[in-house]
Formats: C-alpha cells, structure tokens, sequence
C-alpha cells in the first residue's frame, strides 16, 4: 500500500504570497535570557493591565451588546468619538466621522490603503530606509517602488521633486507617497515645519497623494512638537495613519485612517472582518474617556527617555571610532552607521552568537541596500539590558573590524 503524502501547498500559493515571502511571527517567550534591541515592542511592565481590565468591565456596563456584536465597518462608534477629540487636542487635525476608518493596527491601515489604490506595476514612492513592514507590503504588492533618499532632516525634498519630474515627462503619474515624517523608523530623525510645508507644495503640484504614518507622534521626550502634514494639509493630499499599539497596548490591535471620506470608504470596502473588534474599540473608547490614556502617555514619555539616554550613554562609552548614530528627540529607534566595509549582516549575527539581537539595516531597504547600517530598539530592553547589550554590540563591531 502506498504511502499517503502530504499536499505541497508551496504550488498553490498566489503571486502576491510568493512575493511577499514567509511572515515574522514576532519574539517567542523562549527568547528570555537574550537582550533584544530588535522589534519595537512596547516597555512590557508598562502595560497598563489594570486599567485595562477596569476599562473592560465599564465598557460593558455601558454598552455590553454593542461591544460584543458584529460592529460597523468604520469602527465602533464611541471610539470613533473619542478618536476626534483626541487627535484635535493633541495633533491639531480637525476630522469628521466620515473622514476615519478604525483598523487592525497602523499595519493593516496601510496594507488596506495599497490594496485599494495600487496595482501591479503602478509606481510608489517611499523614503528610504524605512518601516520594514512597508517593505513587505509594497513589494507583496508587486508594485515599482521609487525609493527617495532619507538625510538627517528626513526626506530628501530636492531628490522627491527629481524624480517627480522624471516620472512627469516620462508620462507616469505615482500613486502615493509613503513617509514617516515623526520619529521616523528606523532612524528617528524628525522632519522640520519648513520641510513639511515644502514637501506639501511639491504633493499640490504634482497632485500626490501622501500616506503620512505617524506611530509615534505622541511619544516625544525633548524639542518643540512639531504638527503632523495632515494638520498642515487644506486641500486633502494627505491620509493619515496613527496606532494605539506604542501608547495602549500592542496586543489591542487598533489603528486610525484619516483621509478623504471617498478613499476611506474605498478601503473600508476592502476590509475582510467589516468592524475591527468592537470589543477592543468599546475598551479603548473607555481608556480614552477616563482619562487613562493622557495619563498612560506621560508615564511611557519617562520610561523611553531614560531608556533613550541609556542607549545613547552606551553608545558615546562603548563604541569604537569611526561608527556614528542618529540622536532622536523621540519614538523608539536609533540608527547605528558602521565604518566604511563593515558589514551589518555581520555584526548582526555576531552579536546574535553574543546573545543580542538587532536588526540590519538591509531590512528596512526595498533592494537589499543598508548594509552598513543596524536599527536599534530601545523600548523593550531593561536599561541594565540597554547598557550591556551595546557593550556586546560594540565589541561584535571590533570583531568585524577586525576581521
């Protein structure tokens, strides 16, 4: 009797599953005893399990059906409400309900906005490096990413409108542009009001959409706020991402569009689950009506900038000459540049056999460029962890020197 195989499910995959490769499926529990500067998980004992749990009780003597029914598509509908208020006292954006959409997170907010507006072939524009995840949605997409240089001010204005032009007189109008304008992932660097208005200009003149992804705004530890393109944009070039993953709770999975209401309703169209858990919405709505977030906010606002100076403290003791990084005023990244011929995929799995993991900077890049460059995450590690994990980093890069 022959004997029975499995079904080789690599054959049946779609092009966009073979494109977009296999997914990460975040840090195990079995990764205790390590030091991860890897993802941007939020301070573990910071979450606010208590208040929580309180917010979960109310929600449902307040509303306990609604909370626990199929919701509506746009979102449940208090935290809808209180998602207003919010981003008008602490982001300056004036919204209307059919100008947001509550998703599974920021993530899902811009997979959605991709599969709504793109095709394969059609051209995107990206700063670069950028959001890891951004990578893998654009090119599961199959979509011509034209990468825009990223310098110490962001986005580089003379190089977008460059390209802008080339992509005029060759007839090719792009679709969007993505950018992290705030704390950007993975180099924290912070574009200035003067950029802002400037890189406004050029979206009116070329009538570009920007998909602005601001994870991080609230998480600010020194400097002047500076407002988000939406609240500086009049004429609606910009949609808006925003998360309660850094500043709730990650496990929440909820995130905010804010665009025109005709995109919003494009993309709502899209969404396979219709409402994002209710459940999830009707407690947030509550953690945001208490007060509990403002309070929540300025807690993780000192845990992240002890933990950022921490880091930057190591660096300045550890590091040997001729390696450089980024100083952010806020959010959860550094960037770590290496001498000219050191490699990041290298010093990377060197620290990881020293029981540190970081993150090359190849990830972050459409074309398997950032070789020289590692992505470091301070908001998960201890300070204790912080300071001896780059001590171990710091001597992996001797190594590579070395070598």
């Amino acid at each position: 009797m022959a004997r029975a195989t499995g079904l080789e499910v690599t054959g049946l995959l779609s092009s966009k599953a073979q494109r977009a490769g296999p997914g990460w499926f975040g840090v195990p529990r079995s990764a205790e005893g390590r030091i991860s500067l890897l993802g941007g998980f939020p301070e573990p004992s910071s979450l606010p399990r208590e208040e929580i749990l309180e917010c979960a009780r109310l929600a449902l003597e307040r509303d306990g059906v609604w909370a626990l029914e199929y919701g509506a598509t746009r979102g449940y509908e208090l935290l809808v409400e209180q998602l207003l208020v919010k981003l008008r006292r602490d982001q300056g954006i004036a919204a209307t309900p059919e100008q947001v959409l509550i998703t599974a997170g920021a993530s899902q907010a811009l997979g959605l906005l991709v599969d709504a507006l793109c095709d394969p072939g059609d051209v995107v524009l990206s700063e670069e490096p950028t959001w890891m995840g951004a990578v893998r949605i654009f090119r599961a997409a199959g979509v011509e990413v034209r990468p825009v240089p990223l310098g110490a001010q962001g986005i580089e204005l003379d190089a977008l409108a460059a390209i802008l032009r080339e992509l005029a007189a060759g007839g090719r109008r792009p679709k969007l542009l993505y950018l992290i304008p705030t704390f950007q992932n993975p180099t924290g660097v912070t574009m200035p009001l003067a950029a802002r208005r400037e890189l406004l200009a050029l979206a009116y003149e070329h009538q570009l959409l920007v998909i602005e992804d601001d994870a991080y705004y609230d998480l600010r530890y020194e400097g002047e706020r500076v407002p988000p393109l939406r609240a500086l944009d009049d004429r609606g070039h910009v949609a808006y991402l925003g998360t309660f993953s850094k500043i709730m709770a990650a496990g929440m999975r909820l995130g905010w569009i804010v665009a025109d209401p005709a995109l919003v309703a494009a993309v709502a169209g899209l969404k396979p689950e219709g409402g994002t858990s209710p459940f999830a919405g009707a407690v947030a709505a509550q953690f945001c009506a208490t007060g509990m977030l403002l309070e929540h906010v300025a807690e993780l606002r000192v845990i992240y900038r002890e933990r950022r100076d921490a880091m930057l403290r190591a660096l300045s003791e550890t590091m040997p000459e001729g390696v450089t990084w980024t100083r952010p005023e806020g959010g959860f990244f550094i960037w770590l540049t290496l001498p000219p011929g050191a490699s990041a995929a290298r010093v990377a799995e060197r620290a990881a056999a020293a029981g540190v993991d970081v993150m090359p900077g190849s990830a972050c890049s459409f074309f398997s460029s950032g070789d020289s460059a590692l992505r470091l995450c301070y908001s998960f590690a201890t300070t204790e962890q912080i300071g001896e994990g780059i001590a171990r980093l710091a001597e992996a890069i001797r190594e590579e020197l070395a070598a």
